[in-house]
């Protein structure tokens, strides 16, 4: 058995059995006490499914802890391009990002995250100034109108008018908003790169929100 640790919780690694997952908990807050919370990193043999094993982990721990909504998430398996901190990192961000989309009291595993998995599984603040790169001051939450429009706007491939279906808002309105951000990102909407780029910030922005939450 060893350990590694990350921030104030150690990591713990079972070396006896095969492949290396990572399982994080998050519980709720109670008051003014910190909502429970602990990375665990374990070897499954090749038997054993990761999704069985980790939610008769979250249902145990949630008993231990008289917490129903206590969440997990997992990370893994641990291979030549994910190291064991990058496993328990992606644990601990599907079981936030989880929790704050799919409700408390439910396992999420890091690839399910989709379209966010290409914005996360690195440190909060790498995110935060890849988005700041990349929206400009669309990043800020002062700029949630333009944020919002263009989110619906590369959903959308395009469409003004779907945009303005989406947002309740006059076609002209959409117009003047998408020029706004072209001036304030600098970015070129009709460019198929700088759209996937401007998505993949706008899922990282989302995913920040989220985490934060």
């Amino acid at each position: 058995m060893s350990s590694c640790r990350r921030g104030s919780d150690r990591v713990v690694v079972d070396d006896r059995a095969a492949r290396v997952y990572a399982i994080a908990f998050l519980g709720e807050e109670r008051g003014d006490e910190r909502a429970p919370r602990r990375t665990t990193v374990l070897r499954l043999g090749p038997e054993d499914d990761v999704r069985t094993v980790a939610e008769a982990m979250r249902r145990a721990e949630a008993e231990r802890l008289d917490d129903p909504s206590l969440s997990a998430g997992v990370g893994g398996p641990r291979d030549a391009e994910r190291s064991t901190r990058l496993t328990a990192l992606h644990a601990e961000q599907a079981v936030r990002l989880g929790r704050a989309l799919n409700g408390p009291g439910h396992l999420t595993v890091f690839a399910d995250l989709g379209p966010y998995c290409f914005v996360l599984g690195r440190p909060t603040e790498e995110i935060r100034s890849f988005c700041r790169t990349i929206l400009g001051p669309l990043a800020e939450s002062a700029q949630q109108d333009e944020l919002r429009t263009l989110e619906e706007f590369l959903r959308a491939h395009g469409s003004v008018n779907a945009v303005a279906r989406a947002l309740f808002l006059h076609r002209n309105t959409v117009r003047q908003r998408l020029k706004r951000i072209g001036a304030l990102t600098g970015a070129d909407l009709e460019d198929a790169d700088q759209r996937m780029q401007l998505y993949l910030a706008v899922l990282g922005q989302n995913a920040l929100e989220k985490l934060a939450s």
